[in-house]
């Protein structure tokens, strides 16, 4: 017997075993959407803010970008006039990494952001893309319209028990600030019961 015929099993019993291993520990995940109401109650601060800058470096094995928000309007929280988001993913010199629904933000973006203080004074956004709802103005008529990051993502509703699209999409600003301050209204309310 030639040993290649016996190195082969071996080669292939390690190759099977090393997709196994690699396989065990993904896991698919189910989000269910959470409502404007939701957020506000699980955010600690909600902004309307620009995006001034954005960089990204290695922390501790992996890519995090550092978007810098000059904020434009408070609904939430005591947040100082710039803020600094983390968020996974991004790319440091030839090597980006991507975390599925994690927000990616350029400068000169506007966005309502959900977001939650860190201990190192950073900020993460609650929900990522269902806590991120860009402001775009239409180009016909100039009116800004506001779209949630997640609204094209499938999410489950255990209500109907489907996973579904829905979510806020090209909502005029002055309803989407109607809205958000009527979640967060009733947010507060219900904080103090």
């Amino acid at each position: 017997m030639s040993s290649q015929a016996i190195r082969s099993p071996r080669i292939v019993a390690v190759l099977l075993l090393f997709a196994g291993s690699v396989a065990l520990p993904m896991r698919a995940t189910t989000l269910e959407r959470m409502s404007l109401g939701q957020l506000a109650q699980a955010a600690s601060t909600v902004v309307r803010a620009r995006c001034a800058s954005t960089s990204a470096r290695w922390e501790n094995g992996a890519i995090w970008t550092f978007s810098e928000f000059d904020i434009v309007e408070r609904f939430k929280g005591k947040a100082p006039a710039r803020v600094s988001v983390r968020l996974p993913g991004g790319r440091v010199g030839h090597i980006s990494t991507q975390v599925e629904d994690a927000p990616a933000f350029r400068p000169g973006d506007d966005a309502v952001l959900f977001l939650e203080a860190a201990a190192d004074g950073s900020y993460g956004v609650t929900a990522w893309a269902e806590g991120t709802f860009r402001i775009r103005k239409d180009s016909e008529d100039g009116r800004e319209l506001v779209t949630q990051d997640s609204s094209g993502v499938a999410v489950f509703n255990p209500v109907t028990r489907q996973f579904r699209g829905d979510g806020i999409r090209n909502l005029l600003w002055s309803e989407f600030r109607r809205r958000l301050l009527d979640a967060l209204s009733q947010s507060n309310t219900r904080g103090l019961r």
